[in-house]
């Protein structure tokens, strides 16, 4: 951010959305430390810190474009008009990715505002510093080079992991596992990437003096979404979300090799940073590299789904038979479609109450499946 870049860019729920455990109400704080998996309430002070961070950055932002906004208005329209898009498209999509049942709205909300504003103005002030910083040790035609892979990783990926950090202690059962890590990384990714596709879009078009407009814009902001940005901030914070995810499974207390497994992801998804840009494999290798950070996200993405839904299947099991459920019906609340069908089974009048035992059910079996992972270390 802040210059052109190499890159390319119970029947209660919770409130933050996921089905509370068995005697949880809608909006209370979490019971206190019940075991793994049923984590600690949320803490007011991280809350705080996000809307005060997105606020202040926001403040900043505003002040710092509203010169180029006046300068170049159908500019900015178009580059924010796709901006929105991608915006709605993804945080759909993301969501929709986690198993079982989306994160909660508030927790969702609060990781994308904290990408879009609270980690766009922070870049803004620590890009610049460490491209000040290397510029005096490189020197500035090798910094302006390679500055963008080692301010990018640095900066950028440690301001989006601190907002899935407090993301995971403000609304604590939005992140309970690693698979959760995941999915609220990719949503502050989500948000970054948009506001760094809309700054890079308009800084195409004031960099020629203007030549272009908004056709540019629209190009620009295309090529960043549809080619590159399968690989870029979404996917790199999705992999460093999972490291928190794993964190917050030990209830903040990991055991040395779950330790050893978040840095590694954390470095993993710095290293993917640096990847994409660093200032080789120009052109279409630009999008061989985002396939190459997509395929890597992809593979950690299925295979922590498929360790969830494993020890969500068995919990289920469990469950169901504690309730009078058989096996089959049990294992059907593991997918939205089969809540859906078991819905429609039952008349219009029943269905309110099936509703709240499904919710029940499946949120007393999350809790168990996300205590089962933690002991297995993930």
């Amino acid at each position: 951010m802040g210059r052109p870049r190499h890159e390319p860019g119970s029947s209660a729920t919770a409130a933050d959305g996921v089905p509370a455990p068995r005697g949880g109400a809608a909006g209370a704080p979490a019971p206190v430390d019940r075991g793994r998996g049923r984590p600690a309430g949320p803490v007011p002070a991280a809350r705080v810190l996000i809307v005060a961070g997105c606020a202040v950055a926001l403040v900043y932002v505003a002040l710092l474009m509203a010169g180029v906004v006046a300068a170049f208005p159908a500019v900015w329209a178009g580059a924010f008009l796709i901006g929105a898009a991608t915006l709605v498209f993804g945080y759909w999509l993301l969501r929709r990715i986690r198993p079982v049942r989306a994160p909660g709205r508030a927790a969702s909300s609060a990781a994308v505002a904290w990408g879009l504003f609270a980690v766009t103005g922070a870049a803004l002030v620590a890009n610049a510093a460490l491209d000040g910083v290397l510029a005096v040790a490189m020197g500035p035609r090798t910094a302006d080079l390679w500055g963008a892979a080692v301010s990018g990783p640095v900066d950028e990926e440690l301001l989006k992991l601190a907002g899935v950090v407090l993301v995971a202690v403000a609304f604590p059962y939005a992140v309970r596992g690693p698979v959760d890590g995941f999915v609220i990384g990719a949503l502050v990714g989500l948000g970054f990437q948009v506001m760094e596709n809309l700054f890079m879009a308009v800084q195409e078009v004031t960099g020629r003096g203007g030549l272009g407009g908004v056709e540019m814009v629209v190009q620009s902001g295309l090529t960043r979404v549809l080619l590159t940005g399968l690989g870029t901030h979404w996917a790199l914070s999705a992999v460093a979300g999972t490291a928190v995810g794993l964190v917050a499974a030990a209830a903040w207390r990991p055991r040395p090799r779950t330790v050893a497994a978040a840095v590694l992801l954390v470095v993993l998804a710095m290293a993917m940073h640096a990847f994409i840009n660093l200032p080789v494999l120009q052109g279409i290798g630009v999008v061989v590299k985002a396939l190459v950070n997509f395929a890597v996200a992809m593979a950690l993405y299925f295979a922590l789904r498929r360790a969830h839904l494993r020890r969500l299947r068995d919990a289920l099991e469990e469950t169901g038979a504690e309730s009078g459920m058989d096996r089959a019906t049990s294992l059907a609340q593991a997918t939205r479609g089969g809540r859906r069908r078991a819905l429609r089974g039952v008349p219009a009048d029943e269905r309110a109450a099936l509703g709240a035992e499904q919710d029940r059910l499946v949120g007393e079996a999350e809790s168990r499946a996300f205590e089962r992972g933690s002991r297995a270390g993930g």
